[in-house]
This record gives C-alpha cells, sequence and structure tokens, in this order.
C-alpha cells in the first residue's frame, strides 16, 4: 500500500513543509528534531497578519504569502475545495493500481491465444510492476522543481496513460503487448511519485496520517478490485477487454485530471513572482525557489540517484526498512499468481468466483481502519496537539502488531490450501496477511519520513524502485515456486521470511534511538 504508499514523496512531505530547518520542542525526547510545520500545524489560529516581502541585499523582493490567511496558499483552501482534490487524486491512484492486476484474470486467455509460456504470460502483469518502480525515477525530481509542479507530471503522463491503455486494448501481438504494458506502469507512476506529496500540500500535520491511510487504502483496493471487474468481462467478451476495462476508468479520470488546481506551494509562488513581473515590469520580484534552487536538477538527481545507494549501504535501519517493505510487497503481488492456483485448481472455482477471492482485501482494509487510526491519534496526533513530538519508534507500534499477523497470514493459507479445508479458511489467511500488509508499510514510512527527513525523499524514491523491482520478479517466480513445491511449502517459504523479519522490527523498535545517533544520515540533535 505504496505505496504502496508510496511512498516517493512521504519524505519529501517533511523536509519541504519544514523549509530544511530543524525545530526542537522543549518536552520532545532529547536529541530529536523536529520540523517547525508540526508547531504551525497545531498553533490555533489569531486575527489575519498581513506578511511584509524581505528585499534582500541585492534588491530582489522575495514574493511570499501576503498573509496568514493567504486563500492562494493551499493550506487555506476552503474544504470542499480540499475534498474535491483528495478524490482526484485517490481517483486517480485507483485507476493506476488497477490496470497492474486487470490482466489477471486475461492471464490463461492469453496464453492460448498466442501459444505462450506461463512465463511470458506473467509478463503481461508483472512488466506493469517495473515501470512502477523507474518512472517515479524521473517524475518524481521533476515534481519537486518549482518552475514545474505537480500538475504537468501528472497531466501528461496520464494522457500518455490513456493513450497506450487504448493501444493495449487493441493490440494483436505479444511483444507489442508486453511493451505497452511496461508503458502503462510507467505513464502512471506519477502519482505513486508525488500523491502522498499532493494531499500533504494541502493537509496539516496533524490530520496527514489519516489522509495518508485513506489514500493507501484506494491503493489497496484498487489492484483487488480489479480481478472482479476484468472476469466478468473477460468471460463474456475476452482477454481484450481487461483492457478496455482500464480505458473506461481512464477516460473520466483523466476528464477531472485537467481540473486539478496546483497543490505545490513553491510554484503557486514562483507563478505569482512570475505574473508580479508581468504586470509591473519590475524583475527584482522574485520567488524564494527563484533564489534557492538554481541548482535543483544536478542536486536533485544526485539526492535520488546516489544518496539512497550510500544510507542504504552505511545504515542498518535503512537496509532493514527496504528489504522487509519490498518482501511484503512482492508478497501481496505473488497472490495475483497463486489465488488462481489454489481456488481454480483446488476447489474448482469460476473465473469470477477467484476473482472475488481478491475481494477480502478490501474487507481487511475496512476492518483495520478504526484501530490504525486509533492507534496513531493517541500515540502521535494527540501528543503533537499537546506540544510534544513523539519519537520516531513510537510511528512503528501499529506495525509490531502488523509483523505479527503477516507470519500468521501467510502459514494459515498455506497449510491449509487442500480440499481437506473448505476453501474459507485458506481465505482467512489471505485476510490477516492483508490486514498485517498495510499496517506493517504505513508505519515503515512514517518511520523513515521523520527519522530521515533531509534525504526521505531519495530514501523512498529507492525503497519504491526495491519494491516494484522485486514485486515484478515475484510474480515470474511465484507459479514456479508453488507448482514445483506445492503452495504448502511454497508459501511456508516465504512466510518463514516475514518471521525473521518480525524480530528485525521490535529491534529497530527497542534500539531505533540508538541507531540513529550513531547515523550520519539520520536527523538528531545531541543535548
Amino acid at each position: 500500500m505504496a505505496a504502496i504508499i508510496c511512498s516517493t514523496s512521504l519524505g519529501r512531505i517533511v523536509h519541504w513543509l519544514s523549509g530544511g530547518r530543524l525545530l526542537r520542542f522543549p518536552e520532545e525526547e532529547p536529541g530529536f528534531c523536529l520540523s517547525p510545520a508540526y508547531s504551525t500545524a497545531t498553533r490555533s489560529k489569531g486575527p489575519s497578519k498581513w506578511l511584509v516581502p524581505e528585499t534582500t541585499t541585492d534588491g530582489m523582493i522575495l514574493v511570499d504569502w501576503y498573509s496568514d490567511d493567504d486563500p492562494a496558499n493551499p493550506q487555506n483552501w476552503p474544504r470542499w475545495a480540499k475534498i474535491m482534490t483528495y478524490i482526484q487524486i485517490n481517483f486517480y491512484t485507483f485507476v493506476v493500481y488497477m490496470s497492474s492486476a486487470a490482466f489477471t484474470p486475461a492471464e490463461v486467455a492469453f496464453q492460448a491465444e498466442y501459444g505462450v509460456s506461463s512465463s511470458v504470460g506473467s509478463l503481461g502483469m508483472a512488466l506493469v510492476l517495473l515501470g512502477y518502480g523507474i518512472g517515479p525515477l524521473l517524475f518524481g525530481p521533476l515534481s519537486d522543481k518549482p518552475s514545474i509542479g505537480r500538475n504537468p507530471p501528472y497531466v501528461i503522463s496520464f494522457a500518455i496513460f490513456l493513450i497506450v491503455s487504448v493501444l493495449a486494448a487493441v493490440v494483436n501481438n505479444v511483444p507489442g503487448f508486453l511493451f505497452l504494458r511496461f508503458a502503462q506502469g510507467f505513464f502512471g507512476s506519477p502519482c505513486l511519485a508525488t500523491g502522498p506529496a499532493s494531499f500533504a500540500d494541502i493537509t496539516n500535520l496533524v490530520n496527514l496520517p489519516s489522509g495518508l491511510w485513506i489514500w493507501g487504502v484506494c491503493a489497496v483496493s484498487a489492484p483487488t478490485v480489479a480481478p472482479t471487474l476484468a472476469s466478468l468481462c473477460v468471460a463474456s467478451k475476452g482477454w481484450h477487454w481487461s483492457m478496455w476495462l482500464i480505458v473506461w476508468f481512464a477516460a473520466p479520470c483523466f476528464l477531472l485530471l485537467i481540473f486539478l488546481p496546483e497543490t505545490f506551494g513553491p510554484t503557486i509562488l514562483y507563478q505569482r513572482a512570475r505574473r508580479l513581473r508581468t504586470l509591473t515590469g519590475n524583475e527584482a520580484f522574485r520567488s524564494s525557489s527563484d533564489v534557492n534552487h538554481t541548482g535543483l536538477s544536478q542536486e536533485t538527481l544526485y539526492d535520488f540517484l546516489v544518496i539512497p545507494w550510500k544510507i542504504n549501504a552505511f545504515d542498518p535501519a535503512i537496509l532493514f526498512t527496504t528489504l522487509y517493505t519490498a518482501l511484503v510487497y512482492a508478497i501481496f503481488y505473488s497472490f495475483f499468481e497463486a489465488v488462481p492456483l489454489v481456488y481454480q485448481g483446488v476447489y474448482a472455482m469460476s473465473l469470477l468466483q477467484t476473482g472475488a477471492i481478491f475481494l477480502t482485501a478490501i474487507v481487511a482494509v475496512l476492518f483495520t481502519t478504526p484501530f490504525y487510526l486509533a492507534i496513531t491519534h493517541y500515540t502521535i496526533s494527540r501528543p503533537v496537539k499537546a506540544g510534544k513530538m513523539p519519537s520516531p519508534e513510537q510511528r512503528l507500534i501499529p506495525g509490531l502488531l502488523g509483523s505479527l499477523v503477516v507470519p500468521a497470514g501467510m502459514f494459515l493459507f498455506a497449510w491449509t490450501s487442500s480440499t481437506a479445508f473448505h476453501w474459507i479458511v485458506p481465505t482467512i489467511g489471505f485476510l490477516l496477511f492483508m490486514i498485517g500488509m498495510p499496517t506493517l508499510l504505513q508505519s515503515m514510512f512514517a518511520y523513515m519520513s521523520v527519522s530521515y527527513g533531509r534525504y526521505a525523499g531519495s530514501l523512498f524514491a529507492m525503497n519504491d524502485f526495491a519494491r516494484s523491482v522485486l514485486a515484478f520478479a515475484s510474480i515470474l517466480w511465484s507459479t514456479p515456486l508453488y507448482v514445483n513445491l506445492g503452495i504448502d511449502k511454497g508459501a511456508s517459504l516465504i512466510g518463514a521470511l516475514t518471521v525473521v523479519c518480525v524480530f528485525g522490527i521490535f529491534g529497530l523498535y527497542w534500539f531505533g534511538a540508538t541507531l540513529r545517533k550513531r547515523s550520519r544520515f539520520a536527523e538528531y540533535e545531541t543535548d
């Protein structure tokens, strides 16, 4: 859950809102630094105060918000405007994630029509995931450039996504179809790279965890709803209609996306400064991004392409989170290969019935939502409102519980996927996994974004890439693994890896503060 939450922009949320600065609460844990955005988010608003623009020593007038309640500031937008933005971004995310799994019920028919092996058929889904991992390496840095902002990468890439989806629905050869599937993942990826940041642009940090969880629910629901809807299309019209399903959702989504307002504050100020220069003829009007981002392209590319490798090499906490989240994400997508083998192969279910099994994931996230929100409210939001900053390890508390549920679900699914048990029993195992997986990912992402604010953007780009590449691989090795070892041994082998990770996340919770103090990358202050 994306990322799934993805992902790439969670770290940029904290760093951008803090302006790269650090602030200490007197009551906070010794040695931990806090973004001033937390203070701003919790401070009660007083009377509106007009802000005097700053003038630099060389005569430039820095264009900023006109007042504390400047209506152009996305944080001050009316509630209806924010709700519309939430709907647009969530729908966008839903469509893109749905495109990955829509091919699942069409895979067998695709293999039969073109006479290809199951490994080639699996590429129809796997290549989309590979595109998810590569795309943010390009679109993430672009969306952070104030002269570009969030919207152009969204609209332009999704227009190409829509065109590619139409072509994928009509193409009649295997190489062309597989290339178009990769292109769908690549051009659909900006919402995975920047979607969370768009929410952060308009949401204060007290309410942000709830907003990101809702976004994550859409990200998890989409690939699980897709097989059910696509199975209806495939059963009546053939495998091509699994791709037409994507077009039907993408077309109205694109129309909504055209009207999406720009949410990135530095871009809004950049455009304001440009308008003032045009209206007045005074070239002295400049936004802070004009002054501070002259070398953005080279710096951003270095942050996204080099820094993540260094941090993963020298910081064991980050290396663990990268591997753990990638493993869980890969297991999630391996179910798209395992579920047909179990429910069609063992329980002789129809295509439509098998697709409906994936709806278990929606039940799981709806069940988990009130518990997750309650835990984050009492451990994070309420202390922040009281002027206290919880330690980064507090954000791991929901993940501690999730880490226990994930292997339990895996082993239950593995040991009961046979005719000796009713089909509902392995389905409960899948349900347990889907309760633990998004909870675990959300917690790990929150931990990284707070602990490594300066580098978190690049860390999430790396994490997204690692998750997508391992998920790509899992689609390819899942069928051979389950066919050769059996569902019981194959799923148990994967489940055993998640058991090992339980010790890792509890160790991170207990010794995280010590690891952060020894890290050359984590943000902290010594007393």
